[in-house]
């Protein structure tokens, strides 16, 4: 039977799903049912760690105790959980057992972690786990991990801080854990004011929401998210429209996702005020949220932290047993350092000096159908020796390091819609069979570079520059990153995609922002950048064929100039191999131009650095100048005679309160403008 327990601040704690057999967290989709599975290193064994310690052989693990009960909300939600505590007090220590919190990924239930939590309670934890709003049999409606399930966990802290008559835990020693939902509602709660000992977030970002809608195209697992049926998920009125909003091919309905779903869900602008200890950690092939989220929020992160960006399961990312390998270290370090007695573990004093960013790269040989991964960490972001490589789109449909001699040439990205075939149809037939290929017509155009004359590390986050024209307002470009080996093996890498609903028929150059990831380039492997109208990934099971993004359902025509502002930047890690230019490399026009790049670090803490290009010819007045949001001017860096080449600005803000800023460079008939974040 279960008991009814009111609590005047309840907590909602975010938990990584994790199960001893590995498969902790299932999310039924509603065309194919997958699951995603996340996999994280048991909790260490307190007790064999005490008894070992204390020279005790015990027999038999503790044995425990489960009771289920609900908390009352604040708006008298009522929340289904459970808690697990060993049956007899902790021997050894004399404030009680720690705390473990695990809250499930979106669209899951307590019940999926409850055979996990009762093992990890006979090694020696007061563990609780509960069914998020509008999840399982907890009550409410999902507001689609937002601040009100945010609140709902420091609710539900506030009742386990007072909850230790009966359990015999240590309230001062309180962990989350979490993946996907369950790793952003711990980061955010601790963000809004939550305390307690530690948090570790998986799959997650500050930033997901906007994730979700990056560069104006949709994904695919978005559209997943927001259409369970009411026995899965229970959507407020607000995410109830957004699967309409999705399907609609009007411009005004995608303004109304772009404005609604970030709204008191994205979190960046308050990462600052987190102060508990966390782990941070994505899997760059994450088919949900870019890590790129938590790393831009390093430079103003102020609790103690570690980084982990690689190979982690769950959100269709590849696996990697070796990495897998590596995580028990790491986890239990953690636990080990925040949750035990440090005189059990003097080894692990240097915790936070050791180094604070851990990655592994993906890398030939395949492993199975996946990646093989390389792992390293640096004590700085980004690593030392982090440069650019610019590749630029020529004739003959080369990717080179100078710039094609013909500026007025084009390549054409077509994508033909036919018999009103709209996203709703495309959606029910999984972008397969006969009316599919029927009534939507695929179209690709591949580039490729020369050979590597050496290894390239390509780390963080790949950049392009489009210089184009439409036939409609409404069309997307899907750039497709992949390895080609010197044996001819082709395997895919990361991928930049963008969709423009207005004044495409105009010519213009853009700035697109990719995928973050980390990749190993061998020597005489050729970089492969396919365009292409349908962003479809054969070898990853978790989209089957669906695509990353939706595509956008009526026909045009985009053209791509291969001019100077038609290129891709790889961020790497050493020299890059096409530099000096190999005497293969074709073209002859010079790559200096007028240019704004966009400021670095970004979202930034007082200081940041701003760099432009001058091309050569140019001799003339710049002006550069810094206004807010209003539109009111409130720094000017520049306002002179310069001539041509690449320069860097400092900006201190110091004197400036939080927020989205704007940076403006006018040289001659050029003008430029970007974005900036201000975070104090």
């Amino acid at each position: 039977m279960k008991t009814k327990v009111n609590i005047y601040t309840l907590v909602l704690a975010a938990v990584f799903v994790i199960a001893l057999t590995g498969s902790a967290f299932a999310q039924d989709f509603v065309k194919n049912s997958r699951t995603e599975s996340y996999k994280l290193p048991q909790l260490p064994n307190l007790i064999k760690i005490l008894d070992e310690k204390n020279n005790i052989v015990r027999d038999n693990p503790l044995s425990t105790i489960k009771q289920d009960f609900f908390l009352t909300l604040r708006d008298n939600v009522q929340l289904d959980a459970s808690k697990f505590y060993p049956s007899t007090p902790n021997p050894y220590l004399p404030n009680g057992y720690p705390v473990v919190i695990m809250v499930h990924g979106y669209g899951d239930r307590k019940e999926t972690l409850e055979g996990f939590a009762s093992a990890q309670a006979n090694y020696g934890y007061v563990v609780y786990t509960f069914s998020v709003r509008g999840q399982g049999n907890s009550g409410g409606l999902s507001e689609l991990i937002s601040r009100t399930e945010a609140q709902d966990l420091i609710e539900f802290v506030n009742y386990v801080k007072h909850d230790n008559t009966v359990t015999g835990s240590d309230t001062a020693n309180v962990l989350i854990m979490g993946g996907s939902q369950g790793g952003m509602l711990p980061y955010m709660a601790a963000s809004m004011g939550m305390n307690v000992r530690a948090i570790i977030s998986a799959v997650a970002s500050p930033d997901f929401a906007t994730s979700w809608i990056e560069n104006g195209s949709i994904k695919m697992s978005l559209l997943w998210t927001i259409e369970y049926t009411p026995d899965t998920a229970r959507y407020s009125k607000t995410v109830d429209r957004m699967s309409n909003w999705v399907y609609s091919n009007q411009v005004d309905k995608y303004d109304s996702l772009a404005r609604w779903l970030p709204l008191n869900r994205d979190f960046s602008n308050i990462i600052a005020n987190n102060k508990v200890p966390i782990v941070l950690e994505n899997s760059w092939q994450d088919m949900f949220f870019n890590c790129l989220g938590n790393i831009n929020g390093i430079p103003v992160m102020k609790a103690p932290v570690r980084y982990y960006f690689g190979a982690v399961t769950g959100h269709g990312g590849d696996t990697s047993p070796t990495e897998d390998q590596w995580h028990m270290n790491f986890f239990n370090e953690w636990f080990l350092y925040y949750l035990f007695p440090s005189s059990y573990y003097p080894g692990l004093a240097d915790l936070l000096t050791r180094p604070k960013y851990h990655y592994a790269f993906t890398s030939f040989p395949e492993n199975g159908n996946m990646w093989s991964f390389v792992h390293d960490s640096s004590d700085v972001y980004p690593p030392a020796g982090s440069s650019t490589m610019r590749l630029y789109f020529n004739t003959n449909k080369k990717l080179l390091k100078t710039v094609n001699p013909n500026q007025t040439q084009t390549y054409s990205l077509t994508s033909t819609i036919k018999n009103s075939y709209n996203m709703t149809q495309i959606v029910d037939d999984e972008f397969k069979g006969t009316r599919f290929t029927t009534n939507f017509k695929k179209d690709s155009t591949v580039f490729e570079s020369n050979p590597l004359p050496a290894q390239m590390k390509l780390f963080g986050t790949p950049n392009m520059k489009l210089d184009f024209i439409s036939n409609n307002a409404v069309s997307q470009f899907n750039f497709q990153i992949y390895e080609v080996s010197s044996t001819g093996v082709s395997k895919f890498i990361t991928t930049i995609t963008a969709t423009y609903r207005k004044d495409n028929k105009k010519r213009k150059q853009v700035t697109i922002t990719g995928n973050s990831h980390a990749h190993i380039f061998q020597a005489g492997s050729k970089i492969r950048v396919i365009m292409t109208n349908l962003d479809q990934r054969w070898n990853y099971p978790f989209l089957g064929t669906n695509p990353f993004v939706l595509p956008v359902m009526n026909s045009y025509t985009n053209k791509i100039y291969l001019s100077s502002n038609s290129y891709i930047d790889f961020p790497i890690i050493g020299t890059a191999p096409f530099s000096p230019l190999a005497s293969t490399e074709e073209g002859t026009v010079s790559a200096v131009k007028f240019e704004l790049s966009q400021n670095y670090p970004n979202p930034f803490n007082p200081v940041t650095n701003i760099k432009f290009s001058l091309p050569e010819s140019f001799v003339g007045n710049v002006m550069l100048k810094v206004f807010d949001i209003t539109g009111k001017e409130v720094a000017t860096l520049i306002n002179g005679n310069m001539n041509s080449g690449n320069h860097n600005v400092s900006f201190d803000a110091s004197a400036l309160s939080s927020g989205i800023y704007f940076y403006k460079i006018s040289a001659g008939s050029y003008t430029d403008v970007k974005k900036m974040t201000l975070i104090k």
